[in-house]
């Protein structure tokens, strides 16, 4: 149905897994921020203008896990909500896009939902407080969806992402999320006698292989316009106490685990519902976690300069 794809933030964590993914049965755009400032409209616009994309899947962001969060909430909206405003007022003037593709994310979703998190939760309370400005920035990307339709007709998915890990992630402390920071915290204490993590443990995360994410993306290329959100993850909760033994498992680490209960927890348990995207990618199966974090692991102690230094 479609031929060219904009990617944005393609040379990221995802963006260099879903690129190649999308090459496979699409010609892919994936400027840097160099040639393709999202912080400028004129630039946005120009740009368009002059690839005429069809589609755009918008997966730039700026992220990371609850430090940055804590320390940054307010750079965390306003450029994320920027990127936002610009390509979509750019993607509306343009005479190429179709359709925009939003990757979102569960941190979206109120803070006190019990069980599951379903779609049809999405706008029932408040955002939980250590993710709130990232998670809302996010929000608005469906708000935009939304508006964007009805004044011209610009089609779109919203696709609300779990946690995602894997190759290429970011694994320096201050932008890394869960998994990448307790990789590399291993990784660089494997020889102390205690390793020492955040909060309690009991804090439950649903975690998605960034490649299996990566394919349902690429997935909704042609699927239907849809003005509410589908889940994409896997539905399993892990507890990050798991998550650290398997890693020491892993690891070949023999110590102690401490816990250091004055750093926050976060939202006690986010999980997803994904009967939605079950429905709409039936013959979709991403690997077990246990699976995906052996791999994860493999290429970073392979890798592990390489992959302290991204930033």
């Amino acid at each position: 149905m479609y031929n060219k794809i904009l990617i944005t933030g393609g040379s990221g964590f995802l963006g260099s897994h879903l690129v190649p993914k999308c090459k496979k049965n699409y010609k892919v755009l994936a400027p840097r921020s160099k040639t393709f400032n999202l912080y400028d409209f004129n630039d946005t616009l120009t740009y368009l203008e002059r690839h005429k994309p069809e589609v755009i899947i918008h997966g730039a962001a700026y992220y990371g896990g609850i430090k940055i969060n804590v320390e940054e909430p307010a750079d965390i909206f306003y450029k994320n909500t920027m990127m936002t405003n610009n390509l979509y007022a750019a993607a509306s003037k343009s005479k190429s896009v179709k359709k925009i593709i939003q990757i979102g994310s569960a941190c979206s979703y109120p803070g006190n939902v019990v069980g599951d998190m379903k779609e049809e939760d999405f706008w029932n309370g408040e955002l939980h407080n250590s993710v709130e400005s990232y998670g809302f920035s996010k929000k608005i990307q469906l708000v935009a969806q939304k508006a964007y339709y009805k004044q011209y007709g610009l089609e779109g998915n919203h696709l609300a992402l779990t946690n995602l890990y894997g190759e290429n992630d970011v694994y320096n402390e201050y932008r890394s999320h869960v998994v990448a920071a307790l990789i590399k915290r291993f990784s660089d204490e494997r020889n102390n006698p205690v390793i020492t993590n955040w909060g309690d443990g009991s804090a439950i995360r649903e975690f998605i292989y960034v490649k299996d994410a990566a394919e349902a993306i690429s997935r909704f290329i042609d699927q239907p316009h849809d003005l509410d959100p589908v889940n994409i993850g896997t539905g399993v909760g892990t507890s990050i106490k798991q998550l650290a033994d398997l890693t020491a498992n892993y690891m070949n680490f023999h110590g102690r685990l401490e816990w250091d209960t004055s750093k926050p927890n976060g939202v006690a348990r986010k999980v997803l519902d994904v009967s939605k995207m079950r429905e709409k990618l039936p013959n979709f199966n991403p690997i077990s976690f246990e699976v995906g974090l052996k791999l994860t692991i493999d290429w970073y102690l392979k890798n592990k300069k390489e992959a302290d230094a991204r930033k």
